[in-house]
């Protein structure tokens, strides 16, 4: 949770007549913490995220030391950079705001009458302040959420800073590879801070938390393309930027605030549907049947339907050493056509039919009736939900 360097600097710009030289495309960038540091080995301290400041003290030590400095802040992660010009730095090299440019990373001048500390501390009272909002936000879309205490003290504590009860809600669902060998917290916070930095460029409500190693977006208010347009980003993005794969799961965009309860969940079940699929981005509003099956809320019924029909063949299965639950779905997949599977399998007809009375004995079901061959289809699907 931060600060976007853009909203900063519409702060500074009137109060410390800060200027931007370069790195427009980067003020959705967002500010963790502000720092001066005039030593360019500090540098190697910086977690990433700042906003920091220098007034050159050193640079008559070394030549295009400014540069270096440049190179050293991109390398740590810091979103912008400010120069106080004087008598330490008269201008900032071409060189260097070709840099900022090029790394999309904020560059600005402040002029020497202006105190650095009195920057520093303002910008840091905002910081605090958004991390203060952000929270209570994520604390009361939570309680509402999962009902906890009374909803209507949590509504108009949010309507306080612009979240109304009558405002459009999408969910999306963040939802990382296992195997990733990261530490799942970290790789959260990281993609969710990413993940504010676009969205806030889009719109200032938004709110993100953790659930069940998962990151949730609520998307407050944005028009279905923007949605869209968010999540093709993110899933080209965030895995690009922060490292890990990840899957996303995105919830229909519904009005009033009272009405999110079941759309939150259908962001978790579809990005868990998306992550079986191994889709990158899925849109609970493009399912066809799955949004029946995600709909029941006793995952027991589910289960019991798939243990007493495909579960006896994934039984078989893994007690034999056969696949005959993979060559089911084949089949069904050839329009049941025997002459297809054959044709696909590189083997004989005689061999697909001989394949599926071994199956219909298994299971006790006749594979040509139309009955059985919904059951079967539809246990598949049920399988990829559970």
């Amino acid at each position: 949770m931060a600060l976007a360097v853009g909203k900063l600097y519409k702060q500074g710009a009137g109060i410390y007549h800060m200027r931007l030289l370069a790195g427009k495309s980067g003020l959705h960038r967002l500010v963790k913490w502000v720092h001066i540091v005039e030593d360019e080995e500090a540098t190697l301290f910086l977690h990433g995220g700042e906003l920091v400041f220098t007034a050159g003290i050193r640079s008559r030590t070394k030549e295009n030391w400014l540069l270096d400095y440049a190179k050293n802040l991109e390398r740590a992660g810091v979103s912008a950079f400010v120069v106080n010009l004087g008598p330490h730095i008269s201008s900032v090299p071409q060189e260097v705001i070709d840099f900022c440019e090029e790394t999309e990373m904020p560059l600005f001048t402040i002029p020497w009458e202006t105190r650095m500390v009195d920057m520093t501390r303002s910008f840091c009272e905002m910081i605090l302040h958004t991390e203060e909002v952000e929270t209570t936000m994520a604390t009361c879309i939570k309680n509402i959420l999962f009902q906890i205490g009374d909803a209507n003290t949590h509504i108009l504590q949010m309507e306080r800073y612009g979240y109304l009860r009558n405002s459009t809600f999408c969910f999306v669902n963040v939802v990382p590879e296992e195997d990733t060998g990261a530490d799942v917290p970290q790789l959260l916070e990281r993609y969710g801070m990413y993940a504010e930095g676009i969205a806030r460029n889009i719109s200032e409500l938004f709110i993100y938390f953790t659930y069940q190693n998962n990151l949730i977006l609520v998307l407050v208010d944005y028009s279905d393309h923007e949605i869209r347009e968010l999540a093709d980003q993110l899933s080209r993005d965030l895995p690009r930027h922060c490292g890990g794969k990840i899957f996303l799961g995105i919830s229909p965009n519904h009005l009033g605030i009272m009405n999110q309860i079941p759309n939150f969940h259908r962001a978790l079940e579809t990005g868990r549907l998306a992550k079986r699929q191994k889709q990158e981005v899925l849109f609970y509003d493009d399912l066809d049947f799955s949004k029946v099956l995600l709909s029941v809320q006793d995952k027991s019924v589910l289960e019991d339907y798939y243990s007493k029909f495909l579960g006896k063949i994934e039984r078989y299965d893994f007690q034999n050493g056969t696949d005959y639950l993979g060559f089911l779905k084949v089949y069904l997949e050839n329009n049941a056509s025997p002459g297809l599977v054959a044709e696909k399998e590189f083997i004989h007809r005689n061999t697909v039919n001989n394949t599926l009375r071994k199956i219909e004995k298994i299971t006790g079901a006749d594979l040509s009736l139309l009955e059985n061959k919904v059951k079967c289809v539809l246990g598949f699907w049920i399988r990829d939900l559970l």
